[in-house]
């Protein structure tokens, strides 16, 4: 395959993405990837290191029985922006065994409630035991109520939380509450877990998965009547909001700008982190196709990542545009950001991705 060729202008990471719409039409997905360091007193600078723009993605553990850590930028839209928060809980002092973690991002905003480690106790009237003091605990769907029960008799009566797989606590309707298992450590304080046994809604700040629900439910219906009349399309009840992966609350009613104000409190070990988005103007590209000529696409802001252990944060701006054949229509892309930093120098390069499905 002849690569294009990519001339970026943007000192940002960028890659062209080939996929296929739903009508299985061709497409390349222009992406853009801006890593920002933030400071403990929100101060915003370029970070010599950009995270490149990643089609593999990663978990916490294995893909599958782990949690999704970065997803892959395989999305070829998005109908609004995500928004993430990756990092600990840490507690103010070290004796303490709760804290709140709350992120706010422009009008989003979510709380979980983080507690010590606990654990069932009691055989005949099981309870919770009191919170163990931490000094920081993991914001991951593992910590979050959810998982599987394998207690039952029989495999056909084991049973799982299908908003989260990866938790604990989840009992079911055949299940036994086993003396000593792990309680959440992160709830949504108007919803905590009333007792062993009992459900609650799984919390956390993290990507969900695409097979997790509710975002499964928008993948559309894969039946002997997609297999017959559709495969290997895409349903025709897909929904794009599929793609968006934010947890609860945080996926944005449309685009956010990229100057909103960002707060995250009780995730950094000074207690409070605010600081403000760079205000960029969304990246143009201008594609030189085969057949078509020259076209501009337009971008738009559809996910932030802030990583508070790492004290960055991660914008990925995506758009996208027809092809007539495919990726060899691709002659050249060029990418910039008009008022985004400056770079001494074009920075040239080859993007090649398998053609892939959406």
């Amino acid at each position: 395959m002849a690569h294009p060729e990519i001339e970026n202008r943007t000192p940002f990471a960028t890659e062209a993405y080939f996929a296929t719409d739903e009508e299985g039409r061709p497409l390349v997905v222009p992406i853009v990837k801006a890593t920002y360091a933030v400071d403990t007193r929100g101060a915003l600078s370029l970070a010599e290191e950009q995270v490149p723009v990643d089609f593999l993605g990663s978990n916490y553990g294995e893909p599958g029985e782990s949690s999704i850590r970065f997803e892959p930028d395989i999305a070829f839209v998005k109908p609004s922006t995500d928004c993430v928060l990756v990092g600990h809980a840490h507690s103010p002092h070290s004796r303490a065994t709760q804290v709140d973690v709350t992120f706010k991002a422009g009008r989003l905003e979510k709380t979980v409630r983080v507690t010590g480690d606990r654990q069932v106790v009691g055989g005949v009237s099981p309870g919770i035991s009191n919170p163990e003091p931490f000094e920081k605990i993991p914001l991951v769907y593992e910590r979050a109520f959810g998982g599987w029960d394998r207690s039952a008799d029989s495999e056909d009566r084991y049973g799982y939380e299908p908003r989260n797989p990866v938790g604990v606590g989840f009992v079911s309707k055949h299940g036994r509450i086993m003396e000593g298992s792990s309680v959440p450590n992160l709830e949504d304080p108007a919803d905590p877990l009333p007792a062993p046994g009992a459900r609650c809604r799984p919390a956390g700040f993290g990507f969900i998965s695409p097979d997790w629900h509710p975002r499964a439910s928008f993948g559309g219906t894969y039946d002997e009547a997609w297999v017959n009349n559709r495969a290997p399309l895409l349903p025709r009840d897909f929904n794009r909001r599929f793609f968006n992966s934010a947890s609860d609350g945080l996926t944005a009613s449309e685009f956010l700008v990229g100057n909103e104000w960002i707060q995250v409190m009780g995730a950094t070990p000074e207690g409070n982190w605010i600081f403000q988005l760079p205000g960029l103007e969304n990246p143009r590209c201008q594609l030189h196709t085969r057949f078509s000529g020259s076209v501009e696409v337009n971008t738009a802001l559809d996910t932030l990542i802030v990583d508070a252990d790492e004290q960055k944060v991660i914008l990925v701006w995506r758009g996208h545009a027809p092809l007539r054949d495919g990726p060899l229509d691709l002659v050249t892309m060029a990418v910039e950001c008009a008022n985004g930093p400056s770079v001494e120098r074009h920075a040239p390069g080859s993007s090649t991705t398998p053609s892939t499905g959406a």
